[in-house]
């Protein structure tokens, strides 16, 4: 049954091997995410979010006189919260400072308080320049120790705690987790692209989605390494794999051989017509020809040993012939030629964006009433149809390179006995 390609089930093991194949737009994602949003907050953060503010603390202790209980004392928190703004003590901290920063500034930028054992003034400073921030608490610290014996519960005020740093007010630098927030973010968007990508895809990757999008059934296929081999059409294509060593397109051409004999039974005028724009698909046609070409010459053998009539011939007849007239996307008369021929062969390129072209040769040929007998997906990713339909380790596979050698060294001995024969006959 046809189904478009915006409709077709999908294929998940297909799309985890293609996914697979494209797996680096996932690492573009992922690292795309992490710098749009970790290197996004960090800009926010540090660039765009106007001067900082540098916050510093220095510690003061307060020794009260042997007599004064503490828990009864009128100088508490709020107490020296006042005082830090006391004009007494900004006097110190301006001959600290030097005078040469104005007082009533300086005391917008400081703060005390008191902690909860009463003994300890913390002595604050919020400045935009982290080494005024430091500065201030310092000086404004060394203000209180002098002011402090000034007050009659008091006998002496040190210094226990000196404001080395200054830390920014309400930050915190998470840009390490935004970027990894970033990069979660897109892992996701990229695997849901591919996702959504392979489902709009009008890509054709292996034989079945042919006959499942188009309702033809295909052949067979020739893979991007049967390529490398592309032949002349007086070749022998089974000498030629043998002489280089190829054992692994021979189930490929053993596949399209034995489908195209079964589906062209009976047809004496056969057209392999293209669907692509500029492909050379010679070597697709080359690939026919060849095992044609053995037939053929087996067929004469046959009837030169009477064991087939002369009138009786079908590979060897004058009548039967293959065309290759090209492209019909490059020239729609191409449709009116293979209309003439017994029946059409389509060849479709494997893993390009080529749905709607297909549709379109195939809509010329059928408005020419050709008879669209099969498909031949060709330039198929060896590494990606072999995950696809077999694997190193099972046992299915391993019987069907069995059986694939056994049908070779058959043929092979079959060749031989004859020739044995031929020899003792002479």
């Amino acid at each position: 049954m046809k189904v478009p390609y915006s409709k077709e089930p999908v294929d998940f093991r297909l799309l985890i091997l293609v996914s697979l194949k494209r797996i680096r737009f996932i690492i573009y994602g992922i690292c795309l995410g992490a710098l749009l949003l970790g290197g996004g907050y960090y800009l926010g953060r540090n660039i765009f979010s106007g001067m900082p503010i540098y916050h510093a603390d220095a510690e003061v202790y307060l020794e009260y006189i042997d007599n004064v209980e503490i828990e009864n004392i009128y100088i508490n928190k709020q107490t020296w919260e006042d005082l830090v703004y006391n004009d007494i003590i900004a006097d110190y901290a301006a001959d600290e400072i030097g005078r040469r920063l104005d007082i009533e500034e300086v005391k917008n930028k400081v703060s005390a308080t008191l902690l909860t054992d009463t003994r300890i003034v913390v002595v604050s400073c919020e400045s935009t320049s982290q080494a005024e921030a430091k500065m201030l608490a310092n000086k404004y610290a060394e203000a209180i120790v002098r002011f402090a014996p000034e007050l009659k519960e008091i006998d002496d005020a040190r210094i226990i705690k000196r404001a080395a740093t200054a830390y920014k007010v309400g930050f915190e630098d998470r840009t390490w987790a935004m970027s990894f927030a970033g990069a979660i973010l897109g892992l996701v968007v990229s695997a849901l692209g591919l996702v959504l990508y392979f489902v709009w895809d009008s890509s054709i990757y292996i034989p079945s989605t042919t006959e499942i999008r188009y309702g033809i059934p295909t052949i067979g296929l020739t893979t991007d390494q049967m390529r490398k081999y592309s032949l002349n059409t007086e070749d022998s294509y089974l000498g030629d794999m043998k002489r280089k060593g190829n054992k692994k397109t021979e189930f490929y051409r053993l596949w399209i051989q034995v489908n195209y004999l079964k589906i062209t039974k009976g047809y004496k005028k056969i057209a392999i017509v293209g669907t692509s724009l500029n492909d050379n698909t010679d070597y697709v046609v080359n690939l026919i020809n060849s095992f044609v070409k053995e037939k053929r010459e087996e067929e004469i053998f046959e009837i030169d040993r009477c064991n087939i009539k002369k009138e009786d011939a079908y590979f060897s007849s004058p009548e039967y012939e293959i065309v290759a007239p090209g492209s019909v996307n490059n020239d729609p008369r191409i449709a009116a030629t293979a209309a003439k021929c017994d029946a059409t062969i389509v060849l479709i390129k494997s893993g390009d964006h080529n749905g709607k072209l297909v549709e379109r040769a195939l809509d010329l040929l059928r408005l020419q009433e050709a008879n669209v007998v099969g498909a031949i997906l060709y330039d198929v990713n060896s590494a990606l149809i072999k995950k696809y339909v077999f694997s190193s380790f099972s046992s299915s596979y391993r019987k069907l390179k069995e059986d694939i050698y056994n049908v070779r060294n058959a043929a092979e001995e079959g060749i031989e006995t004859t020739q044995d024969e031929e020899n003792t006959l002479d």
